[in-house]
């Protein structure tokens, strides 16, 4: 393998696989999948997935701690697929202000969902 091809799948792995190297890894469970590292659903406010929790100054943030269904491989490559399906004739400027869209983004977690329950 040429030694651009190396750094690419380096840059491939780290960031779709199970990221070893990161110091937070496994922020959820070990052999999760860090393509998702940052939500894109986040805060999905969906009470099976997450909840609500109170800070120390009294404020309410949402928690996906007990999330593992984003770092789940096929869950993971799903999100993805639904994502470059929906911009493959998209800038990426254009998409990411497609996807700064909320509720965009809720109908491809909640598609995901559905297929996955099959």
């Amino acid at each position: 393998m040429i030694e651009l091809a190396k750094k690419h799948v380096k840059k491939v792995l780290e960031v779709c696989g199970a990221n070893r190297n990161c110091e937070y890894y496994p922020c959820h469970f070990d052999g999760q999948v860090c393509l998702w590292c940052y939500c894109p659903f986040y805060p999905c406010e969906d009470e099976n997935l997450g909840e609500w929790v109170e800070k120390k100054d009294g404020t309410k943030v949402w928690s996906c701690m007990k999330c593992h269904w984003i770092h789940k491989p096929d869950v993971a490559c799903e999100v993805l697929r639904e994502i470059l399906e929906l911009t493959k004739d998209k800038s990426i400027d254009e998409s990411i202000d497609l996807l700064n869209n909320r509720e965009m983004l809720l109908k491809i977690k909640d598609k995901v969902i559905k297929k996955m329950e099959k």
